[in-house]
Parts: C-alpha cells; sequence; structure tokens
C-alpha cells in the first residue's frame, strides 16, 4: 500500500516558520557564545586575542604577567610595554623550556600575523595562558616605555 501525504498549505508554512525560527535560534546562540579563542593546531592548547582595554587590566591584575613583544629591536628600542621583553619566534623556540608553562603571557607585535605565529608555538608547546593584542602595537594608547 502506497500512501501519498499531502500537506495542507498552512501546516508547511507553520513547518517552515518553526524551523526557521530553530535555525535562527541557534545562529544567535552561536553568535552570542562567541569565543576569541584560536584554538593550536594541535587543538589541546589554544590562545586569547584581547583588546587594547583588556590587555590593560590584564597588566593591572596579574604583577607576573610576562609580556613578549615579539617586533624588531629597532622598533623595541623607539617604544615599547611597561615591562616587556623582545623576543622572537626563533628565540622563543630555544628559550621555551625555561618558561614556566602555567603563568600568564601577553603577546603583541606590529603585525598579527606575527604575533599569531608565536602564540601558536606556546600554545602548541602546552602553554595554557596566552593572550595576544588584537591590534597592532602602534595603535596602543596606552602608557609606554
Amino acid at each position: 500500500m502506497l500512501r501519498i501525504i499531502v500537506f495542507k498549505r498552512r501546516t508547511l508554512f507553520i513547518s517552515l516558520v518553526l524551523l526557521a525560527a530553530i535555525a535562527l535560534g541557534i545562529f544567535l546562540l552561536m553568535a552570542m557564545t562567541g569565543s576569541d579563542e584560536t584554538f593550536s593546531e594541535t587543538m589541546e592548547y589554544a590562545y586569547k586575542k584581547i583588546s587594547f582595554d583588556q590587555a590593560k587590566v590584564l597588566m593591572e591584575k596579574n604583577p607576573d604577567l610576562i609580556i613578549f613583544d615579539v617586533r624588531s629591536e629597532k622598533d623595541y628600542e623607539e617604544g615599547h610595554l611597561p615591562n616587556a621583553l623582545l623576543i622572537s619566534q626563533s628565540e622563543l623556540q630555544k628559550t621555551m623550556e625555561y618558561y614556566e608553562k602555567d603563568n600568564i603571557y601577553m603577546l603583541y607585535g606590529s603585525s598579527n600575523r606575527k604575533t599569531e605565529k608565536v602564540a601558536d608555538t606556546m600554545a602548541s608547546n602546552g602553554f595554557q595562558r596566552v593572550y595576544m593584542l588584537n591590534d597592532d602595537y602602534e595603535n596602543w594608547p596606552h602608557e609606554v616605555e
């Protein structure tokens, strides 16, 4: 026996409206719980991108915060964030074993791409509390050394 299901227009319309409402709800839920965390290639650890104001609060609330400047030496000498250490990605890879993985680290540079590489290197090597500025150093609105 073959049954043919006949939908009335009203039933079809209600079904489509409910489906659209569910899809919209899922989309809004995903957007509201969005995160700036970027996972490393291993997907085990992540680093978080933060704004200038979030970075300022992080610096004020965490006296043991380690700040890495991944720009050139010349740029560093022209000005840098208070207590920032100049480090390149290659230098970090050589000295990474000397840094504690449980510390809080904040990274910044002159380009997000370069800073992201360093953040990804740290996250991939088990550093769990790594933050990077969401914008270039040149736009930093707070005090510098």
